[in-house]
């Protein structure tokens, strides 16, 4: 048994640190190389067995909780995938991986209740794998809606979901399910028929997609109607994938899988575009989006508001004497400080060393700022073995104007006064 331990190049979701996975295979250099990929790739711990005794030695000595087992079918002492049962007995789920491809055993495998059943013939097979290992363990408790009046196809797919670690939530008609998602807002993806009483999938589909859009939430449309435009039509009508009654549970999961990947892409992509690279803030395009509205609301409602504009003093300086990596410690201090003390107003990195808040309780403005500009004067940013400190001058203006970017001027000729007399001060417009 090899123990293999590497540094961790992509992170999985909180709470990932430390899971195990057990790794079968008895050829050592491949074990070792797969068990490589799954460390550099999720930073989980491998533990490895060479054979079926090595397996039930580790099951018995009980000392890790392994989140999934990825195991070859032909060891040495067990060549008909026998390790199987003992991994599945064990309460361990299990990814099975051959080497040849036999129609019986696969068969045999899948009905033990196995995640996938994968050849190993290239190395995209060992890439798989690894990827299949991060998705599963990004299912972990995830929710899905399965949505049929047909009481044995929600038992069937439910127990499909069930496999890849999904929390399922079911409903009987596309009524019912509108409410389900109102109640659970954390619903990633909805599998949903096509036939059913009191409302059908596609009035459900209809419902749904004038509230919540395609990149929002996935819905997979399900029919085993003849009708060759059923697909077409679910896809028109706002579905974002479609599959055709019966299915086998290794097509269903392809699917389900790859529409989250969608999903997680595309949630990417909003956070890049929304969230300054370096602090992890909102950056200027979120602030005026999300500010804007505040502000209309504001206005609408006639409630106070005040806006804050601030800048890290003499950063040029800490430029020159730390370098560049200087300077960004201090940024993501800064901001660290930012989130903690301001933790719900509307803040935002908008420029090198400008930052932006917006609060809709102004009363309060004033006296926030100034805890937090007496906070950022007696703190430092670590910076290898050096304490850098520094200060923050801020302007504020509590003049509503014609609209926010006003206001934000006006905060801005406060930040300058405040520049000019010295610095590591508040004006107040």
């Amino acid at each position: 048994m090899t123990k293999t331990r590497t540094a961790s190049r992509q992170s999985l979701p909180a709470g990932s640190a430390g899971f195990h996975v057990l790794l079968v295979e008895d050829q050592r250099a491949l074990a070792q190389m797969a068990a490589k990929m799954l460390f550099d790739r999720w930073g989980c711990h491998v533990l490895i067995a060479m054979n079926l005794a090595q397996v039930n030695a580790i099951i018995a000595e009980n000392k890790y909780p392994f989140f999934v087992a990825v195991s070859d079918l032909n060891l040495p002492d067990a060549p008909r995938g026998e390790v199987i049962d003992a991994l599945v007995n064990a309460s361990i789920p299990v990814i099975a991986m051959t080497g040849m491809y036999d129609a019986q055993l696969h068969e045999r495998i899948m009905n033990c209740g196995v995640i996938d059943y994968v050849l190993k013939n290239s190395i995209n097979s060992y890439e798989y794998i690894v990827e299949l290992v991060g998705r599963l363990f990004k299912n972990r408790g995830g929710r899905v809606l399965v949505v049929d009046d047909s009481q044995s196809m929600r038992a069937i797919v439910t127990g499909m979901l069930n496999t890849q670690g999904f929390d399922v939530l079911a409903a009987c008609d596309g009524e019912e399910a509108l409410a389900v998602l109102l109640e659970h807002k954390d619903i990633k993806l909805v599998l949903l028929d096509h036939e059913m009483p009191v409302m059908d999938g596609f009035n459900f589909l209809l419902a749904v997609r004038r509230k919540i859009a395609k990149d929002r939430l996935a819905i997979i449309g399900m029919s085993g109607s003849n009708n060759p435009r059923m697909s077409a039509q679910f896809l028109k009508l706002g579905a974002n994938d479609f599959i055709c009654k019966p299915f086998g549970y290794e097509e269903l999961t392809c699917r389900v899988n790859q529409n989250l990947e969608m999903q997680e892409s595309l949630e990417s992509v909003r956070y890049i575009a929304y969230h300054d690279y370096l602090t992890a803030l909102f950056n200027r395009r979120a602030f005026f989006e999300q500010g804007s509205a505040l502000f209309e609301a504001a206005i609408g409602a006639g409630t106070p508001l005040a806006a804050a504009v601030m800048d890290i003093d003499f950063f040029k300086k800490i430029n020159d004497v730390y370098g560049h990596d200087g300077g960004d410690a201090v940024l993501r201090h800064f901001a660290a400080l930012l989130s903690a003390h301001f933790n719900v107003e509307l803040v935002a990195r908008v420029g090198g060393e400008e930052f932006f808040i917006l609060f809709v309780n102004a009363d309060e403005a004033y006296a926030r700022c100034e805890e937090f500009r007496i906070k950022v004067e007696q703190s430092s940013a670590i910076f290898g073995q050096v304490a850098i400190g520094y200060t923050v001058s801020i302007g504020i203006t509590k003049l509503v104007s014609q609209n926010l970017d006003h206001m934000l001027k006006l905060a801005d000729d406060s930040l300058y006064k405040a520049k000019e007399s010295g610095r590591n001060r508040i004006v107040l417009n």
